[in-house]
């Protein structure tokens, strides 16, 4: 086993991930594949845009790529880039691969969804007709790949029916069926569907690795790159969303304003952001959990600045704003503030009320004098 192992890592089998990062999964995946011990069902975790979903979807495309053997019988490494099965997986026409979400059309035996869709509106729960359909489909014989693959993009959002629906094909998996499960935490899910996958957690990416990935992989400018791996914290599906679409860090600074405008503001301001924020969490809870993250960040920024340690800012071009407004707070006021903050995204995400939850969280935060907050425009330096 050990000399199988050495030259697994020395052929290195599988290459042309398109996830980037995430060393350890990868090597872990590869491994799996050469000595063919690949689980039946993986669970990944980790934050919003970490690179959940493009593993999975490298997943799909190493159990159904294609290696041709050369002049001498020998296996090539399996490129997942250039594999005629892993372009048709990313682009969402496999008939072996399917992604499944809140979004999903479910239509008899098959189910379609985009790969943007987690940012379409409407339905916000996994059902069980959908994982009724999954299971009527992985009865079937893969029909153009080796094993049929079926994504559950947002586990944690399948209602209780669809969950226990889950466990079924879980418990009797089929040769030729490979399941992954995409969440946040492991904690964000029933035990019983966590002890039954594999798990793989991925953490944040490092900085210089985003900076470098949109410079020389998506063509970013240099300080382009240097500003969007900087407030993407670790997340490339951010960086790479944000780069493709201004208005992404538009709304990222609209937002550190729109903060700094509520603490400086009074009781009837915060209630309305709750009231038309909790409204949104039933259109878009994707979109509020993003907000609540941002007051994090906000607020983290606060902390480091309290403490002296403005070369950790996040928000480098709001310093001046956030200096004053931490001025103004104790340490103290700081840190309960931030512990306010993800007492309110644990409540969300346990599916608390969530006009209450964020009513509670607006009388929570500290206030300051609103005569001490300039107002600024944000600039980008050249």
């Amino acid at each position: 086993m050990t000399d199988q192992g050495s030259t697994l890592t020395e052929k290195s089998p599988v290459i042309g991930w398109t996830v980037f990062g995430h060393p350890g999964a990868k090597r872990l995946l590869s491994r799996s594949y050469e000595l063919n011990r690949l689980s039946h069902a993986y669970l990944i975790t980790g934050p919003d845009k970490v690179g959940k979903r493009t593993l999975a979807l490298d997943i799909a495309a190493m159990v159904n790529g294609e290696r041709i053997p050369d002049m001498f019988g020998e296996l090539p490494p399996l490129d997942l880039k250039s594999s005629h099965q892993g372009e048709r997986i990313r682009k969402g026409i496999h008939s072996d691969v399917r992604l499944i979400n809140p979004q999903t059309e479910i239509d008899g035996s098959s189910s379609k969804a985009t790969l943007g869709a987690s940012n379409l509106r409407g339905r916000q729960t996994i059902s069980i007709d959908h994982i009724r359909d999954m299971i009527k489909d992985s009865v079937t014989m893969p029909f153009e790949g080796t094993k049929k693959v079926f994504i559950i993009d947002g586990a944690h959002r399948m209602v209780e029916a669809a969950s226990n629906a889950m466990l079924k094909i879980l418990e009797e998996p089929s040769g030729e069926v490979i399941i992954i499960l995409t969440a946040p935490t492991l904690e964000s899910l029933p035990e019983t569907i966590v002890s039954r996958c594999q798990r793989i957690e991925l953490r944040s990416v490092e900085t210089t690795l985003i900076e470098h990935e949109l410079i020389h992989g998506y063509g970013a400018e240099e300080a382009e790159g240097k500003l969007l791996s900087r407030l993407a914290q670790g997340c490339p599906g951010w960086a790479i969303d944000a780069l493709n679409d201004p208005t992404i860090v538009d709304a990222h600074n609209q937002a550190v304003l729109r903060f700094a405008e509520l603490i400086a503001g009074g009781i009837e301001e915060r209630f309305r952001y709750a009231r038309q924020t909790s409204q949104q969490f039933w259109r878009d809870r994707d979109a509020v959990i993003t907000e609540i993250n941002r007051w994090i960040e906000w607020w983290r920024d606060v902390a480091m600045i309290h403490h002296k340690l403005t070369n950790q800012l996040i928000n480098v071009e709001w310093t001046a704003l956030l200096s004053e407004i931490a001025a103004q707070l104790n340490g103290s006021q700081i840190s309960n503030a931030l512990t306010s903050l993800q007492d309110a995204l644990s409540a969300l995400e346990r599916n608390a009320v969530p006009q209450i939850t964020l009513e509670v969280l607006m009388l929570d935060l500290p206030s300051v004098d609103p005569a001490k907050v300039p107002s600024t425009i944000f600039e980008v330096d050249p």
